[in-house]
């Protein structure tokens, strides 16, 4: 069974690719069209989220989240809490297998269990920017149904070299979701934010998302988004 998980993964996994260097203009058309004549269409939602990084030794970390999620139109508010292990001395990144569960705070209309694990790495990059690459999985079951999901990220940042108040670190990603369940990619979205060194062992990061959904609800997504991230 794990053999067949694996090879599943790495068929996804490059399908993923495939499908989401293709779909990629289709998003910024998509984008642009629905800010003007679809904008009415997405649903407006608020990502809080903290969190804690404890570095007890070089090679590794262990990462908590708490973070939300809540829509401006509606009632729907879900909150999740994630415990995360990551191996930090890859050449050019790190590795993470974690658990999360998201859970609806108003009633028991959602409740979402999964397994997380993740490569992140180093793709190309300078001084001044950094281009990074991460493949999650995630083992899932959403109200009792069993799927599996995986997700491919580009992450671009910038650095400026000379020093600056509170060190700005303006960035955009780009991700693909594929989707078990539907043997296809199902969820487009891209972030464009800037993190902050607000203290010496703190950062805040702030940044506008947007979720394009061809199956499910809802079918579009923006979303304004705070991270506070606490290191020990």
């Amino acid at each position: 069974m794990f053999r067949v998980a694996v090879s599943s993964l790495r068929r996804a996994r490059s399908r993923v690719r495939r499908e989401a260097s293709s779909r990629l203009a289709g998003l910024m058309l998509v984008a642009c069209v629905a800010a003007s004549a679809g904008a009415q269409q997405a649903t407006s939602e608020l990502w809080p989220e903290l969190d804690v990084y404890w570095t007890p030794a070089v090679h590794q970390r262990t990462m908590l989240e708490l973070s939300g999620s809540s829509e401006r139109e509606a009632a729907k508010k879900e909150a999740t809490i994630g415990l995360y292990q990551d191996y930090l001395q890859l050449p050019r990144g790190y590795l993470r297998a974690g658990y999360r569960f998201t859970f609806s705070t108003r009633d028991a209309s959602y409740r979402e269990s999964r397994i997380v694990t993740e490569v992140t790495a180093r793709v190309a990059g300078a001084t001044s920017w950094r281009l990074v690459e991460r493949t999650r999985a995630e083992l899932r079951w959403v109200n009792g149904d069993y799927n599996w999901r995986l997700r491919e990220r580009l992450h671009l940042q910038r650095f400026f070299a000379s020093p600056m108040r509170f060190d700005p670190r303006p960035y955009g990603t780009f991700e693909a979701y594929y989707y078990s369940q539907y043997n296809s990619i199902a969820r487009l979205a891209g972030r464009v934010g800037v993190e902050f060194r607000v203290w010496k062992a703190s950062d805040i990061d702030v940044y506008v998302a947007r979720q394009e959904n061809s199956r499910g609800e809802p079918p579009r997504v923006n979303a304004l988004g705070i991270t506070v991230k606490l290191y020990r």
